[in-house]
């Protein structure tokens, strides 16, 4: 049921660009055991070498190599010369060395929650690590598990029992209570083992609780900058609702006021991943969405339509306090595969050149789009690998895996048995420009994106921030590709700040294959004289079940914002959020609408309430729109 009301001067409603703290970042991940060993005399945890209670054997790819925090300590200023400004670093926590087959290497088997894993040095070598990042302007994001636990409860005529060797294995004590888990095996849902991992009954005050401390005194007492928190899915919602709000209040009496966390959700539509953050679960999340559709157009090319879906999407991340640009973007990572592995399997086994340009485009594809990237340690020297897992985890040092030595690499031969350290490679190359490129035009990281072509082979944005705009095009397809576009800035030439593309005054571009450039306007955008905003409730979203979306249109094809709210008949409004860009068509959207979703969540069946627009443009001109009436 739809109405309207006339409208009084709401313009202290209208909203600004919003960032999150995790917007501005480029992060590292480093896998510490694959990293590099910076001292030889921890390499099996304290046992003789030969013993395998400890789990090293660097010829094994499932077993520990030899990496540690001394390691990563001294590549600290490597990572920095690439540009980025954080690392995020596997769980350094103590595992369970050994399990079936296989050692804890990744850091996702913990028992001892509150130190280092002997294999990665102590926790003297973590603060030094720690400390030597802070002086190099880099954050440490540290690698977090909640949802399980190294394998220590198994199943005898279905009941769970410890081993007495095991029994005050795990710390803190609480993790030793059979009580704080959930006992049913391996089933289905956030209450079944992980792959046989004992599942922590994480609905339980003391768990809840417990996990508050022990993350709380790694940011204490190491200093730490960040979280991101492994199969954050498989955990119970109300579990985050109190335990991430608790974190951020000890970080900020510790002075961090922006401490990014982040959670893995393996969810390939936005309509999921977007939920844990419309739920207040988390503010940021891994974009699984991103990685699929954007890897695609990076490795074959033609679905720009698709790409201007995903982005259309990002109306779904929008809230009072969030947006899709504080979401961490990645090409591959340590369970998936890495991006060289997916390209490789993409174009014909001797296109060498063909590879080598197609991972440079999936670089500038992960680094001028919205998001924070994320690079796998070890992506910039061209490591492809053979697979996910244990075959895309390999060493940068000097790797004993005879397989790995002989493993062919995306622009350069394999490896033997040198170091990738010792060698400067095309990607790692082009990362470091593109950072600096980044560093001096800053729109290009959290600037405001605006798709502009919906079809063909080249896919254009445009980035905006403080009157300057700027563009970036990419063509996934083998031979040059042409297309013509729409700016803002009007009547202005464009200067190419990388890429060797043609550009016409009509604003047709000719990208060659494989390829992508940047152009940034010669002249200030200017908003128009007049500002006028209309409220429309008929764009609905019929895959969006949770709430209605608001949509809004305004004249011309400028940078504005306009902020949704919402009020029950006398109340006061309350933000449903900004949006900053217009929607574009592909198969399920219409083009040229603001648009947030008024979530029903906390709104009874029936309630009617009143829904504004409020629009800012860029010279601080403010418009509302009609007030309007709907019933949830």
């Amino acid at each position: 049921m739809l109405g309207q009301a006339s409208a009084a001067d709401n313009s202290a409603l209208a909203g600004k660009v919003l960032r999150q703290g995790s917007s501005n970042e480029s992060i590292y991940f480093i896998m510490v055991d694959r990293f590099e060993n910076g001292d030889p005399t921890n390499d099996n945890a304290g046992f003789i070498v030969e013993d395998p209670t400890g789990g090293f054997d660097p010829s094994d790819p499932g077993y520990w190599h030899g990496g540690d925090l001394k390691g990563v300590t001294k590549h600290l200023t490597y990572v920095k010369s690439m540009g980025f400004t954080s690392i995020w670093i596997t769980p350094p926590v103590k595992q369970k060395y050994v399990q079936g087959s296989s050692a804890a290497y990744h850091g996702y088997w913990g028992l001892d929650f509150t130190t280092v894993d002997p294999h990665l040095g102590t926790e003297a070598d973590f603060k030094e690590m720690v400390t030597r990042a802070h002086e190099l302007g880099l954050k440490v994001i540290v690698d977090v598990v909640a949802n399980h636990t190294a394998d220590v409860i198994y199943y005898d005529n279905g009941k769970p029992k410890i081993l007495a060797s095991e029994a005050k294995s795990k710390k803190p004590d609480w993790l030793n209570n059979i009580n704080n888990y959930h006992n049913v095996g391996i089933s289905q849902g956030t209450d079944s083992d992980f792959f046989g991992l004992d599942d922590i009954a994480t609905e339980n005050p003391e768990v809840i609780e417990g996990w508050i401390k022990v993350w709380s005194d790694w940011i204490n007492n190491f200093d730490i900058d960040g979280f991101r928190i492994d199969t954050f899915k498989h955990v119970n919602p109300e579990f985050w609702l109190k335990v991430i709000p608790a974190i951020k209040e000890v970080a900020r009496k510790k002075g961090k006021t922006d401490f990014p966390i982040f959670g893995e959700s393996y969810d390939l539509t936005p309509y999921m991943t977007s939920a844990y953050i419309r739920t207040k679960q988390i503010d940021s999340v891994l974009d699984f969405p991103f990685q699929e559709r954007v890897s695609r157009f990076a490795k074959y090319g033609t679905n720009t339509t698709e790409l201007a879906g995903l982005f259309n999407a990002d109306d779904l991340y929008t809230t009072p306090t969030t947006n899709a640009y504080g979401l961490i973007t990645f090409m591959g990572n340590h369970d998936m595969g890495r991006i060289g592995y997916q390209i490789r399997n993409a174009v014909l086994d001797n296109d060498l050149t063909g590879a080598l340009d197609r991972a440079k485009l999936a670089n500038a594809l992960l680094f001028l789009l919205r998001g924070s990237p994320t690079v796998y340690y070890g992506d910039e020297k061209g490591m492809a690998g053979s697979g996910g897992d244990k075959q895309a985890r390999q060493d940068m040092f000097a790797t004993q895996v005879a397989s790995w030595q002989s493993q062919e690499r995306i622009g350069a031969d394999p490896i033997g048995t040198a170091s990738s350290f010792t060698q400067v490679h095309p990607l790692e190359i082009q990362l470091q420009d593109l950072q600096k490129l980044i560093a001096a035009n800053p729109a290009l990281r959290d600037g405001t994106q605006q798709v502009r072509t919906t079809s063909g082979d080249v896919f254009v944005v445009t980035r905006f921030a403080d009157d300057q705009e700027y563009f970036v095009a990419f063509n996934g397809s083998d031979e040059a590709a042409t297309a013509k576009f729409s700016v803002a800035t009007t009547a202005s030439t464009w200067e190419p700040l990388n890429g060797k593309c043609s550009l016409t005054s009509a604003m047709e571009i000719t990208v060659p294959a494989r390829d992508y450039c940047v152009y940034k306007a010669n002249k200030k955008y200017l908003a128009p004289k007049n500002l006028s905003v209309q409220l429309s409730l008929n764009n609905r979203d019929l895959l969006f079940h949770d709430g209605i979306a608001l949509t809004a249109t305004i004249p011309g094809n400028g940078y504005n914002t306009v902020a949704f709210s919402y009020r029950k008949k006398g109340g006061k409004w309350i933000s449903v959020g900004t949006a900053e860009k217009r929607t574009v068509k592909d198969s399920a959207t219409k083009s040229g609408f603001y648009r947030t979703y008024l979530l029903k969540a906390g709104l009874k069946a029936g309630t009617e309430v009143e829904v504004i627009a409020v629009a800012r443009d860029t010279s601080g001109k403010i418009a509302t729109s009609k007030i309007m009436k709907v019933k949830i």
